[in-house]
């Protein structure tokens, strides 16, 4: 759609999912399009009626093809991505592989899988705390790493429980700085904050399709710096990447995931961040005036689509009771906006919300 303007109404209509309820959990699914479920279904015909034909087309070629368009979509480049079924399948696989990098700085209350990976492996593991409103300076990395000296430092670009977003820019930087290599988790930010790896110092990133990508279960990928790859290949002998990719796939997932990252193309990253960042800020506005306190998401340079709002079960359950699914996460009640919401469900939810 390039510079012009998006009728996000007309956007909205191909998702069922926003009809009878106020749809505010994305940061737990994002809501597949029909269109999204259409193509899967075309997928799985043709598998149903060509079998090896089409299942050697997709060993031989078809994932091949869409591990360049999620490379391209990022900014990297094809040499570099490898298709998983998550992001935690991915890491539990590349996390062997850098065992000759033995101490791994990571966050504390970061996404598990991301920790997991190190520690089933036998990594000498550091963990920071954030500060006590949740959020991770650049300052507090900086000194962690000075005093560890870690060789890697796994963070999630929007952390899970507090919504907290960290400059991948200025991490790249600090982690090249101490000679580590940064590993991240764009789950919780992918198709919502635009991420380019031409321009971005990140060695190894990855995230899974099944939130703002809006692509379903069962797709993810990891994209492997040109240097990462090399020293990889120096250490063990062999294509990393190539490695990684062995193995089956579903094609149907991988199909729900390429049309999402189409529609995302088509709509444009700064199109679809600058309504997040729209709609996100109207939530902070009618919460305010509603008289819900919100715990994280308040300071619009830290933040994503994720908004934290004090609450607990009972304040959960009459928003569901609402039709309005929220998750209780960290301290409070996580709310996640994307580019199909409007300012009439938000502020809904606003007004249900702030009901006493």
């Amino acid at each position: 759609m390039g510079n012009r303007q998006i009728d996000w109404d007309r956007v909205r209509e191909d998702y069922p999912g926003l009809t009878g309820q106020t749809y505010l959990d994305t940061g737990s699914m994002g809501l597949m399009a029909r269109s999204t479920a259409e193509a899967a279904t075309v997928e799985q015909e043709r598998l149903i009626k060509e079998g090896s034909t089409r299942g050697i087309y997709w060993m031989m070629e078809g994932l091949s093809r869409i591990a360049g368009e999620v490379g391209a979509h990022l900014g990297g480049d094809a040499a570099g991505t490898v298709l998983f079924q998550s992001f935690t399948a991915g890491l539990s696989r590349i996390a062997p592989l850098m065992k000759h990098r033995p101490k791994v700085l990571l966050v504390g209350g970061d996404y598990p899988t991301l920790h997991g990976p190190f520690q089933w492996n036998g990594f000498d593991v550091v963990m920071v705390k954030p500060a006590a409103d949740g959020s991770i300076s650049m300052e507090l990395l900086a000194t962690a790493m000075e005093q560890e000296r870690p060789q890697l430092v796994g963070i999630s670009h929007v952390q899970w429980t507090t919504g907290h977003t960290i400059d991948l820019q200025a991490f790249g930087e600090l982690c090249r700085r101490h000679g580590a290599w940064s590993v991240v988790d764009i789950t919780q930010s992918w198709c919502c904050v635009p991420i380019n790896l031409r321009t971005l110092p990140i060695d190894i990133i990855g995230g899974s399709g099944y939130k703002w990508p809006l692509g379903g279960f069962g797709n993810g990928f990891f994209h492997l710096a040109p240097e990462v790859r090399t020293e990889l290949a120096e250490h063990h002998g062999f294509d990393a990447v190539k490695a990684l990719s062995e193995g089956h796939l579903d094609p149907v997932a991988q199909v729900r995931l390429r049309d999402g990252l189409k529609r995302h193309a088509t709509l444009g990253a700064d199109a679809v961040w600058a309504r997040v960042q729209q709609l996100t800020a109207y939530a902070v506005q009618v919460l305010d005036a509603a008289g819900v306190r919100i715990l994280n998401g308040t300071d619009a340079t830290t933040r994503a689509g994720i908004l934290i709002i004090e609450g607990g079960k009972e304040r959960q359950a009459a928003l569901a009771a609402a039709g309005i699914p929220v998750q209780l996460r960290g301290a409070g009640l996580r709310v996640g906006i994307h580019f199909y919401n409007n300012e009439e469900e938000i502020g809904r939810f606003a007004e249900v919300a702030g009901a006493r």
